[in-house]
């Protein structure tokens, strides 16, 4: 591992999401891009310090557009590449939803195709897992919260 290019690669990173965000200022309902900043500082924050990001700030504020810019931000601060694009991903019961994905997969019909039926199948299972344990938890008295 070099230190200098993760370094590098950290900055890139930073200075993608930093340039993004501007943008976003730019265009963005100012109560909307307030939640949105705050959001993605306290998610930077909580990755720096090697937490597990979950979801930050009220959540009601979090439109579906401050939810679709909040993803690619995020994507942009994993990846550090702007390329990304955001595509209708909507779950196995019909419910909206998107994804963020290389622009090959969003170009390519075939591809998204499969990425839909691979969510699908993976939200499908998580729900039935989720059921189980729900169940479990009711027959041994915990609350899903406990």
């Amino acid at each position: 591992m070099n230190d200098a290019n993760d370094f590098d690669s950290e900055n890139c990173r930073i200075d993608n999401a930093s340039l993004y965000i501007e943008t976003l200022k730019a265009r963005m309902d100012p109560e909307q891009y307030d939640v949105l900043a705050k959001a993605v500082h306290k998610t930077a924050h909580l990755i720096t310090e090697g937490h597990q990001a979950g979801p930050v700030g009220d959540l009601s504020a979090f439109t579906p557009e401050v939810q679709r810019e909040y993803a690619t931000v995020l994507a942009i601060l994993l990846t550090g590449r702007m390329d990304h694009r955001l595509v209708e991903m909507p779950g196995p019961d019909g419910s909206p939803g998107f994804a963020i994905v290389e622009a090959s997969a969003a170009d390519d019909p075939v591809r998204l195709q499969e990425l839909r039926e691979n969510h699908h199948r993976w939200a499908t299972e998580r729900q039935a897992v989720d059921n189980e344990l729900d169940g479990i938890a009711r027959v041994s008295g915990l609350s899903v919260d406990d």
